[in-house]
């Protein structure tokens, strides 16, 4: 599979640039937002509303009534908590902190080092009621941000926006998702002819795969990867397959990072967010696991 001197990207069916673009965090000026020294008493009590507790309290005061008016065996006392008590883990942000960290490996790069290709891998966009409505989703966006960074760092590099988006034939053209990641790009200086749009693969194993096959660059040549902290590890296990001098560049914003000082009794507490993120990070560690099987 090979590309035409005149048109960037891995499918000839890409059209017109597009010019919409998600409105950026007007409550966020400068290169980052400062944290606020501390929290205030509504701050508090508005995290204390969590719809999560609901279901949570009544599962644990239904076992609790269980265990008083009947005598369950220990097999099932022990499943029955054991089940409570890992829904409640997983529910808090201390669970979605260390799951996290294993799959947050970011390369250490050396300062004589540079990319000939930055590649961006997608992260879904949400459709609107037309084509112009659409827009990049939060991960996209972040994986864009990070990967225009780096190029300006390293301005002779092509920018490979990779990946299209399952489940929307019919709906939009598969080019869509490049083509709004092309678009945030375009906004933030990139010119066109440094971009590259791969609309073929569409997960991780299928960009590491399309990468090798598109003709664009052999196998030692240095290739960035750009995509979630969380998505990082994959990321790498897929593209080392392939490539020998990879380097991988984690999206999440630093203000967005934690760290073990951040960590309080709140941090027990369970939060719908945090519900949220451990279960895509318990998802990746099973792709993790499915990767090395298919591979």
């Amino acid at each position: 599979m090979g590309l035409e001197p005149t048109t960037p990207c891995l499918q000839s069916r890409c059209s017109s640039q597009l010019s919409y673009v998600p409105a950026r965090d007007a409550s966020c000026y400068g290169a980052r937002c400062e944290r606020r020294p501390f929290r205030t008493l509504r701050t508090v009590l508005r995290e204390l509303i969590e719809p999560l507790w609901l279901p949570v309290f009544a599962l644990v005061g239904m076992w609790v009534a269980l265990l008083r008016r009947r005598t369950p065996t220990t097999s099932l006392k022990v499943v029955g908590t054991a089940a409570i008590s890992t829904l409640w883990l997983v529910s808090t942000p201390l669970a979605a902190f260390v799951l996290e960290r294993p799959l947050a490996t970011e390369s250490q790069v050396d300062a004589n080092w540079s990319p000939d290709f930055i590649y961006v891998l997608a992260g879904g966009y949400d459709i609107g009621d037309s084509a112009e409505q659409d827009a990049n989703g939060v991960e996209t966006t972040r994986r864009v941000n990070r990967g225009v960074q780096l190029w300006r760092e390293h301005p002779d590099a092509k920018l490979v926006m990779a990946g299209g988006q399952p489940g929307t034939d019919g709906l939009r053209g598969p080019d869509r998702q490049g083509l709004l990641m092309q678009a945030q790009a375009e906004r933030l200086g990139v010119p066109a002819t440094s971009i590259i749009i791969d609309s073929v693969s569409m997960n991780t194993n299928g960009h590491a795969k399309v990468a090798r096959e598109a003709g664009l660059h052999g196998t030692d040549a240095p290739l960035a990867v750009v995509t979630s902290d969380f998505h990082l590890r994959r990321a790498r296990r897929e593209f080392s397959r392939f490539f020998a001098d990879i380097r991988l560049f984690g999206s999440d914003p630093t203000i967005t990072d934690d760290s073990f000082s951040d960590l309080s009794l709140m941090s027990l507490v369970p939060r719908v967010d945090a519900l949220r993120d451990s279960t895509t990070y318990l998802r990746e560690y099973v792709a993790l696991v499915l990767s090395d099987l298919r591979n």
